[in-house]
Formats: C-alpha cells, sequence, structure tokens
C-alpha cells in the first residue's frame, strides 16, 4: 500500500468511526425520546379511561334511575289492580279508577323526573303546557290509557317494541328536533310475570339535565368531548347526542374514531372522527339496558403537542451532548493512530513481501496437483488458475485469472458454477456434477466449492476443485451391472428347481419396490428391497428338489426343512455387502406383527421394515400364482386373506400400500401375468410345489 494510500486511510478510518458513532447516538437518543412520548401517550390514555368510566357511569346512573322509578310504580300493587280494572272495564265504572291513575303519576312524574320544568310552569295554569315528558299507562296494543300532563301523544307503534321486559330505548324526535328516550316496565297480570295486561310508560327528553351527564368536571380542553352512539355498519355510526362540531342526530354518518370505540369497547387508539380530525379514542358500554356506547375523545394535536415538544427538546439537547463526546474521542483516538503509523508503514511493507512468496508457493504447490483448483470472487473473476484448471476449461492459467471463469465453460456448467459460488460464498458448501466435453468423449468431474475467507491482498471467496471422475463411474456402473447380473442369474438357478414358482422371486422383488414406492421409501431402500426380494427363496438350495415338487402334502420334518431354508438363506448373505438391510430382512421374514412368529419371536415397529413389506409381498405373489394342484386364487381373494391376517401375521399400512397399488394405479392391469398358468414340461406338469 503507497504512502498515499495510507494518508487516505488514515483519514477515512476517523471519519466512518465519527459517521458510525454519530449514526448510533442518534438512533439511541431517538428511542429514548420516543420512549418518552410513548410514556405520554400512555399518560393520555389513562387520563381518558378515567374520564370515559367516570362519564359512562354518570349516563348509566341517570338511565337506571329512571327505570327503576318506572319499574317501582308498574310493581305498587294499588296500580296493578286498577290498571287491570281499566283494562278489563271501558265503561264509566272504571272513571274513578282513571282518575286515581292520572293523579298517582301525576304524583310519580315530578318524583322520578318525568317532568320537564320549563319557564310555563311559572305562569298561570289555564295556559296549555307543550307534551315533552310525563308517564303513561298503556295498554298491550300500545294505546295510552291514562297519561299524565305533559306526556307525548305517541302513536302505538312508537311506544310499544313487542318484548315483555323492562326497556330503554329512544323514541320519536320532539317538534324542536330533541330526542326523546322512553322508559317502559310491563305490568304483569299473574305473579309469575308470564302476562302482561299493561305498561307504564315514561317519556322525557335528552336534554340539558341528561347532557350534563357527559360534561366532565374540571375539563378544560379545547377539543375534548363525550357522545352517545348506536352501531350501524362498518364506520358508520348513529349520534344520539349533539357532536361539537355538528351533524343531525339520528342519522348514520362515518366517523372511523366511534366506529372503533363500539367494536371495541375499553380500548384505546388514534383514528379520524366525524369531522375527519385525528383524534385519540376511547369508549364504553353502559350498564343500563341499552346499546350505546360513549365515545370519548381529543384531537391528536391538543393532546400530544406537549409531548412532541418535549420529546423534540429532548432529542437536541442529547444529540448535542453526544455528537461533543464522540468528537472528543476521535480526537483522542486520531492523536494515537498518528503516533503509530510510520510502524505500520514498515510493518506492511514486510508483510506485503512475505505474502508474495506465499502466492508463488502456493502456485507452484496447486501446479502440481491433479485436480484443477480456481480461487474465485462472488462475481466469478478467477485470482488464481492451477494448470490442471487451465486444461479443463481449454485456455492457458494465465488467461483465466482476473476475468470471469463461467465464460470458459459452457452455458449449463457456467450456471451451475455461479449457483455453487453464490452458496458457498452464504457459508453452504456444494458438491457438483459437471460433464465437460474433451477431444474424445465428455469428461464428468467431481466438483467441490467450499467458502474462502478473504485474507490479505486476496479478495477470493470460494475455492473451485474440480476432480476427473469419468474412469471412477465407469468401473462402478460395471461392477454394479456385474452385481446385478450376479444376483438375477442365482435368482433364475433358484426358481428353476421348482417349474411351478420359476418366476416367484422376480415377481416378489417387483411387487415389494411398488409397495416400497408407494410407503415413500427412498432409492436406496427400494434398491435393498429389490435385492431381498429377488433372493427371498435362496434358501431352497438346501431343500431336495423331490420336497420342492412333492405332490403329497408334507410331512411335520419335510415342512420344518423347508422353513428353515429361510433362516439358511440369510445365513449365506450374511457377511456379504449387498447395500442396505437385505440380510436382516430375510432373516427377519417369519416373524409376525403380533409378535407369534419365528426365529425371535419380534413384534411390531421391532421387525425390520424391509421384512414387514416382504413377507406381505411374498405371501401375495403366492396366493395370485396358478400351483400344480390349484389355480390362480386372484387378486380379490389375495386381499381378503391378507385382510384377515392384518396386525396378526402383516402390517396394515403395507397391506394398506397393496391395495392402493392394486385399486387406483392399475395394480391389477400390471400383474396379471401373475394368474396364469405356467408353460411346463410333459415332466413338469405333473409337479406340485406346497413350500410358497
Amino acid at each position: 500500500m503507497s504512502q498515499h494510500d495510507q494518508q487516505k486511510r488514515s483519514l477515512t478510518v476517523p471519519a466512518l468511526t465519527f459517521v458510525t458513532l454519530l449514526a448510533v447516538a442518534v438512533f439511541g437518543i431517538f428511542q429514548f425520546a420516543s420512549m418518552e412520548a410513548q410514556k405520554g401517550l400512555e399518560s393520555w390514555q389513562s387520563r381518558m379511561d378515567l374520564v370515559a368510566d367516570s362519564r359512562a357511569a354518570e349516563v348509566s346512573e341517570w338511565l337506571n334511575r329512571h327505570l327503576n322509578g318506572v319499574e317501582q310504580v308498574a310493581g305498587d300493587a294499588s296500580v296493578q289492580l286498577y290498571a287491570a280494572t281499566i283494562v278489563d272495564n271501558s265503561d264509566e265504572s272504571a272513571e274513578a279508577q282513571r282518575g286515581y291513575i292520572y293523579s298517582l303519576l301525576s304524583v310519580e312524574a315530578e318524583a322520578t323526573g318525568f317532568h320537564e320544568q320549563r319557564a310555563i310552569d311559572t305562569v298561570a295554569a289555564n295556559v296549555k303546557r307543550p307534551n315533552r315528558a310525563g308517564l303513561a299507562l298503556v295498554d298491550k296494543a300500545g294505546n295510552i290509557l291514562v297519561a299524565s300532563a305533559g306526556m307525548p301523544m305517541l302513536r302505538p307503534g312508537e311506544l310499544l317494541d313487542g318484548d315483555n321486559r323492562s326497556f330503554v330505548r329512544l323514541g320519536p324526535r320532539l317538534d324542536d328536533k330533541t330526542p326523546l328516550v322512553l322508559v317502559g316496565s310491563p305490568i304483569a297480570r299473574t305473579e309469575d310475570g308470564a302476562s302482561v295486561s299493561a305498561w307504564i310508560i315514561g317519556a322525557r327528553p335528552l336534554d340539558n339535565d341528561f347532557l350534563h351527564t357527559l360534561v366532565q368536571p374540571g375539563d378544560n380542553s379545547e377539543s375534548a368531548e363525550s357522545y352517545l352512539v348506536t352501531a350501524a355498519e362498518g364506520d358508520v355510526v348513529t349520534p344520539i347526542t349533539p357532536l361539537q362540531h355538528g351533524g343531525r342526530l339520528g342519522e348514520g354518518r362515518m366517523d372511523p374514531a366511534a366506529a372503533f370505540a363500539v367494536r371495541q369497547p375499553g380500548g384505546f387508539g388514534e383514528h379520524q372522527n366525524y369531522d375527519g380530525r385525528p383524534v385519540l379514542v376511547t369508549g364504553r358500554e353502559l350498564s343500563a339496558p341499552v346499546p350505546w356506547v360513549l365515545v370519548r375523545t381529543i384531537e391528536t394535536r391538543e393532546a400530544l403537542d406537549d409531548v412532541n415538544e418535549r420529546r423534540n427538546s429532548l432529542f437536541i439537547t442529547l444529540l448535542f451532548a453526544a455528537v461533543s463526546i464522540i468528537v472528543a474521542l476521535v480526537l483522542v483516538w486520531r492523536h494515537g493512530v498518528s503516533q503509530r503509523l510510520q510502524k505500520s508503514y514498515e510493518q506492511q511493507a514486510a508483510l506485503s513481501n512475505k505474502n508474495e512468496e506465499l502466492s508463488l508457493f502456493l502456485r507452484t504447490v496447486s501446479d502440481s496437483q491433479p485436480t484443477a483448483i480456481a480461487a474465485l470472487e462472488a462475481d466469478m473473476t478467477a485470482r488464481l488458475v492451477n494448470t490442471r484448471m487451465g486444461e479443463v476449461a481449454g485456455l492457458p492459467a494465465s488467461e483465466l485469472e482476473n476475468r470471469r471463469l463461467d465464460a470458459a465453460f459452457d452455458n449449463e456448467t457456467a450456471a451451475q458454477l455461479r449457483q455453487g459460488v453464490k452458496s458457498a460464498i452464504e457459508g453452504v458448501p456444494q458438491t457438483l456434477a459437471v460433464l465437460q466435453p474433451s477431444e474424445s468423449s465428455e469428461k464428468l468431474f467431481k466438483t467441490e466449492i467450499i467458502p474462502l475467507k478473504p485474507a490479505g491482498n486476496s479478495s477470493a471467496q470460494a475455492l473451485v476443485v474440480m476432480q476427473d471422475i469419468t474412469d471412477l463411474i465407469a468401473a462402478n456402473e460395471r461392477s454394479e451391472a456385474l452385481f446385478r447380473q450376479l444376483i438375477s442369474t442365482l435368482t433364475e438357478i433358484i426358481d428353476a428347481r421348482d417349474p411351478w414358482s420359476k418366476h416367484h422371486s422376480a415377481r416378489v422383488a417387483d411387487v415389494a419396490v411398488a409397495m416400497s414406492q408407494e410407503m415413500g421409501w427412498d432409492k436406496d431402500k427400494q434398491e435393498a428391497m429389490e435385492i431381498a426380494g429377488q433372493l427371498v427363496n435362496l434358501g431352497k438350495i438346501f431343500v431336495p428338489i423331490d420336497i420342492l415338487t412333492k405332490q403329497s402334502p408334507l410331512t411335520d420334518d419335510e415342512l420344518a426343512l423347508v422353513r428353515d431354508s429361510m433362516s439358511k438363506g440369510a445365513q449365506l448373505i450374511k457377511d456379504v455387502e449387498l447395500g442396505g438391510a437385505v440380510a436382516e430382512t430375510l432373516e427377519q421374514l417369519r416373524e409376525h406383527w403380533d409378535g407369534s412368529g419365528e426365529p425371535e419371536g419380534r413384534s411390531g415397529e421391532a421387525i425390520e421394515p424391509g421384512a414387514r413389506v416382504l413377507a406381505v409381498a411374498n405371501a401375495f405373489v403366492g396366493i395370485v400364482s396358478a400351483r400344480a394342484h390349484r389355480e390362480s386364487l386372484g387378486f380379490d381373494k389375495a386381499i381378503d386373506i391378507l385382510q384377515s391376517d392384518a396386525g396378526k401375521r402383516y402390517e396394515r399400512a403395507a397391506i394398506a400400500a397393496l391395495q392402493n397399488i392394486l385399486e387406483n394405479k392399475d395394480g391389477r392391469k400390471r400383474w396379471a401375468g401373475f394368474t396364469e398358468i405356467p408353460q411346463l414340461s410333459d415332466k413338469g406338469q405333473t409337479k406340485t410345489s406346497s413350500t410358497d
């Protein structure tokens, strides 16, 4: 690094340090200020909760007081008696009772608040009062029978709503558009209240006496207001009481803030009100029997002005202090750096020479390797390429350095390399199989891509190592083909000893592989099942051919010899590397799901999974295959027999997999040849196999 670069770096580092510290300080100060602002918001929430609780209690008390007054009148024994007489008799005999009820209702109207005190009350008695408040005796149809002075004359449908319970609800509007509240209590004809003979209905306007319950004593805020609403739909509500910024009562209007209070009584949030102003809002349900919600709001501007001012002042003060401290720290640090700078120059020069020597050594070592090696940056630019990599890419190694390595390969290989390098840089090493054309044929390379940590002057981030495995793969394929040919030949030799089960092993292998695929096993387990199926009759080489082809029932000793042959077959291959649990599968083939099998009495999941599948496949092939003494029993009979032993001899899941293949995946068509009678020689047609 030149002296100019070092000087530039010596200035850049403190600048970056200053900016970083400043950013951290600003972030911390902002977070602290925001926390203080949040505390202010929480303080407003507490204040609004107190006001909302207080106003909801006042409104509920006002409504419940009027409801209790009406219920007391309706519960009076004299009122109940005279009301029954008036309802049942419309002649003059009930006139005296009407007079008594009228007097009682007039007295109770003033006592319970259903009497509106107005200026006209001080005028002469012969001046007619406006009908705005009062009590009335009403029959079941809603007709007013007796009413106190001042009771609004309402139509039957405006008084009752069909329910037999006490109620508080809004009535029609008076001529001056003041909402009218109706309070009703039924007069029961029977003691259990099952029959209602009449109603006591109280009516009074929601005037200043009621609206005063919404006013919070000592509240001096300019934009705060409390009002009552009923829910409508979405963000539309119906206001019941007057609004600070005007609006018609009793008609639905958009008010997201009030709608929030209706949906979440007791909640707190910031929304727009009916006038489009941002407000803080909370709501409360009333304890009175009404579907009204009290809404308490205050404009966000008024509530948070003080909070925002304190936050901004705190932010500026703390920021100034933080900047002063950071500047002082940077100056102290810069002074110390300048004293060590000369020593760093000398050390850097020595390190640079050492890196050049190390780079030459690494190149010599990499060129001596049989594998192709390249060190790449994230954009695939090669920083180190050995001679073998140049041979693979078809270009001299010197021409590949400092250029994109993927440009030297075909599109498919280049895409593989780019993706591998990207994953390696992200910390996930990759192993790829890459085909690369050569003069005579394609070569297969095992390609390892591993992450590198940049060091010194090197910016390489991934190391690519390509090993030619073409000959190795070819040798493995030849060995595998020979192995499978030997297994197939051995299977044919074994099955040829019994003409009636000539293809039994191949069929069992086919069915077992299909079942393992159905059960979601991986490729290695499927291949192990194929080998185990082909060797299922391996032990028959220990059974004399006259027993295998015997037409009469076998003796106990002969049956024991046949059964033991399965275990002997497993012992034959116990030390042979066949891949997977082939020996274990054959050894446990006679184990039963319920533990009643042989040789160890294993049960359930303790039995090798391959043995559980192979047992079902072996039994299935034996049942559906034709034998000398019988024709094929067919697929349906085979499933019935297997299902009868499900959970006993066989695993239910294995049987279910086989049945699904037969019924839903053309298994019957695929294995239809199993049921056909084999073509035998004249000698073979007389043979009977009793071992499958």
